[in-house]
C-alpha cells in the first residue's frame, strides 16, 4: 500500500525515540523513523495484520542526496560520487504480529510489538567520466532513484563494489526482513542468508571475501 505519511512530521513517540537505531544522520532524515512513518499508517488503517515499512538514502559525508530533481542535478550528483565510498542506509519497521490461537482480541491486536531496524552498507562507484554520467543519465534511470543511480538496473555498471547488504542497496534487505518478519510470527520457508550462502558453496565461491557483500 502507497503512503506519503514519511512527509508527515507529527512528533515522534517516545517508545520509538527510544528504540531508533543509531544513525549519523540528522533525526528529520533518520530513515527507520520515515519507515515507521508509513508502517504505522498503514497499520492504523489495517490493525490486524503484519506491515512492513521501508525507506532508503543515500548519503556521502553525512549529507543526505535525494533523488535528483533534473538532469542536470543528476549529473552533479553522480559526479560528486564518482571514485567514491558512500553509504545506502535502509530503515526497517515492522507493526503488528501473528496471533496466537486463543488471543484474538482487539487489545492483543493493538499491542503487538513494534520492530525497528536499520542496515547500512558502503558502496564504492567507480571514477566516471563524463561522457559515462550523460549516457547514463540519458537512459532516464537516475531520474527517480536516491543518488541518481540504481544498483539493480544500469547503474550496477557504476558501482566497484559493496561492503554490507547488496539487497539494502536495492532498497528491502532480505536478510534482516526476513528475521523481522518472522519474529512477528510470518515463517518462509528460506532463510535468505543461509540460501545465499549454500549457492556459494555449490559455486565454488567460498572462501567469501572479508568483509562479504551479503544479500
Amino acid at each position: 500500500m502507497a503512503t506519503d505519511a514519511e512527509e508527515n512530521e507529527d512528533p515522534i513517540p517516545s517508545d520509538v525515540i527510544a528504540n531508533l537505531p543509531a544513525c549519523p544522520l540528522p533525526t528529520h532524515e533518520h530513515p527507520t523513523i520515515k519507515a515507521w512513518r508509513k508502517a504505522q499508517a498503514v497499520w492504523e488503517q489495517h490493525p490486524e495484520g503484519v506491515v512492513l515499512g521501508a525507506d532508503t538514502v543515500v548519503a556521502l559525508d553525512d549529507v543526505v542526496l535525494n533523488k535528483p530533481r533534473n538532469t542536470d542535478h543528476a549529473f552533479a550528483m553522480l559526479n560528486r560520487l564518482s571514485g567514491r565510498i558512500h553509504t545506502v542506509y535502509t530503515g526497517l519497521c515492522v507493526c503488528g504480529s501473528i496471533q496466537t490461537p486463543g488471543n484474538e482480541s482487539p487489545t492483543a491486536i493493538a499491542k503487538s510489538p513494534l520492530q525497528l531496524d536499520l542496515v547500512a552498507s558502503a558502496v564504492t562507484i567507480a571514477p566516471l567520466e563524463p561522457n559515462t554520467i550523460a549516457d547514463y543519465i540519458a537512459t532516464g534511470e537516475p531520474l527517480d532513484k536516491a543518488g541518481a543511480y540504481g544498483i539493480q538496473g544500469l547503474g550496477g555498471r557504476l558501482v566497484r563494489e559493496v561492503i554490507g547488504s547488496y539487497t539494502a542497496v536495492v532498497g528491502l534487505p532480505l536478510p534482516t526482513v526476513w528475521r523481522l518478519l518472522t519474529t512477528a510470527g510470518i515463517t518462509t520457508p528460506h532463510n535468505p542468508d543461509a540460501a545465499y550462502r549454500n549457492w556459494l558453496y555449490k559455486q565454488g565461491k567460498e572462501p567469501l571475501p572479508c568483509p562479504p557483500t551479503s544479500p
